[in-house]
């Protein structure tokens, strides 16, 4: 069984953040381990070795102490509280002493309750020993040291207040060390990562361009020699697939232009026949009837071709002209005998700078569809939109679009409901893609929603004429 990739894993898990982010974070949470580890050990080692220090120092001082007090207790000494309390003691340290079944202390106040047991009973057996404990004032370190001569135990009791706030200081210290290092560390992934992604969105951005229309977008060209060897591969692909598109788009023009004088041949000769058909057999009419039929749709689908070819070849052009939009679609219907009623809004009287031509083939091929497949348009609205757009709208009573043929009906040869129900006309899969084409070519779009009665909608956005 192959093992699984936890940290590959992980990372994957990041797919909705951006990549920059992450790198940003990456480097941000590197540096921060790394520094939190150093600072770590830093203060490791310096505790280890100020506490060391600071407690073989107390217990030095501690013996010197003793031996003080042995001298004068050999010499006499009975005063021991005033001997407690001439003592050097490290720091604010006290100093006690149990001696003939009573204890004498340096100070008010301290006393045999603060000696931990452990460490009394480890002085009882005549070894000395020291403890660090907590107090309500603060840590301290206790040393006990056996004075046998005189059956006396000497304690000493020194504050480590000062040790624990320098400690204090220095983990304070590093741990802003090691924020500052992950803030250093994630400025350092954003200059990284900018630099390193620049080569991607760049070719994004030609990308875009290229998909806009300029087929002339390329990358400019790199010092860097990691990513000249991109540029080149890049740019060499898309004239590559440029000269592809403008071959197939030269060999889609000249077969359609090749095509269009047999098929003014075929309809001029059916032509011919139709005005001698009370001349010719029943069945023979039928057959005549069927050839115009299909030679009107070839003729059609060769027409929509040569349009399609100067879309893919760039040669298309627009003749404009600013016109009233609701007196063009009314213009339209009439032309079209479709009788439907033209919706606007009071007072909205938009002028749209268009192509009569172009934009007549739009609407017609619209109202075609609708004809075709949802009994025909119901109504034709005209309403202001986004951006200083007029939107002009066209809705039906039929089944709709569904939501997931929205989008590949305005491509070339796409039938949409037609491809899956063989009882539904069949077109050529021309028409929308050119309204979408023709519609683009305006600075505009289309697209198609759901009406509220659950029919088709739709929508032509053209930007309103000055």
């Amino acid at each position: 069984m192959k093992p699984i990739d936890w940290t590959r894993r992980w990372w994957h898990g990041w797919a909705p953040v951006p990549l920059r982010v992450r790198a940003i974070v990456a480097f941000g949470a590197v540096s921060l381990l790394l520094a939190a580890t150093l600072s770590v050990v830093t203060y490791s080692l310096v505790r280890t070795w100020m506490v060391g220090d600071r407690q073989n120092a107390a217990v030095r001082q501690a013996y010197t102490d003793a031996r003080l007090v042995r001298s004068r207790l050999r010499s006499g000494e009975t005063d021991i509280a005033s001997l407690l309390s001439g003592l050097q003691v490290i720091g604010m340290g006290n100093a006690l002493m149990e001696h003939g079944g009573q204890w004498y202390s340096s100070s008010v106040g301290v006393g045999p309750s603060l000696i931990p047991a452990s460490l009394q009973s480890t002085v009882t057996r005549d070894h000395a020993g020291w403890e660090t404990i907590a107090t309500p004032q603060g840590p301290m370190l206790v040393i006990g040291v056996p004075i046998v001569e005189s059956s006396a135990r000497f304690y000493v009791l020194e504050s480590l207040n000062d040790l624990n706030h320098t400690l204090i200081v220095l983990a304070t210290a590093l741990a802003v060390g090691a924020g500052i290092a992950a803030v250093v560390g994630a400025g350092t992934g954003a200059v990284v990562s900018r630099r390193i992604l620049q080569p991607l969105q760049d070719i994004s951005a030609v990308a875009r361009d290229i998909s806009a229309g300029a087929s002339d977008a390329r990358l400019p060209a790199s010092d860097d020699p990691e990513l000249e060897a991109l540029v080149g591969s890049f740019n060499q692909m898309v004239d590559e697939l440029e000269e592809r598109a403008r071959r197939e788009a030269r060999f889609a023009a000249d077969v359609s232009h090749d095509l269009r004088g047999p098929l003014a041949a075929f309809s001029a000769a059916v032509g011919v026949v139709q005005r001698r058909r009370q001349t010719l057999p029943p069945e023979v009419g039928a057959a005549i009837d069927i050839l115009e039929d299909q030679v009107e749709s070839f003729n059609k689908l060769v027409v929509d071709l040569l349009e399609i070819s100067r879309f893919e070849a760039g040669t298309a052009t627009l003749d404009t002209s600013v016109v009233d939009a609701a007196a063009f679609v009314s213009e339209v219907l009439a032309e079209t005998g479709d009788q439907i009623t033209v919706d606007c809004i009071p007072n909205y009287r938009p002028h749209i700078d268009i192509d009569r031509r172009r934009m007549q083939r739009v609407l017609a091929n619209l109202l075609e569809n609708a004809n075709r497949y949802a009994g025909g348009a119901s109504r034709v609205v005209i309403e202001p939109a986004a951006d200083g757009l007029v939107a002009i709208a066209f809705e039906d009573h039929g089944p709709g679009v569904p939501a997931e043929l929205r989008e590949s009906i305005f491509t070339r040869f796409d039938r949409g409901r037609a491809n899956l129900d063989p009882s539904l006309p069949k077109g050529t899969g021309l028409g929308l893609a050119l309204a979408a084409q023709h519609t683009k070519l305006h600075g505009g779009s289309i697209r198609v929603e759901d009406t509220s009665g659950g029919g088709a909608r739709f929508v032509i956005e053209l930007p309103e004429a000055p």
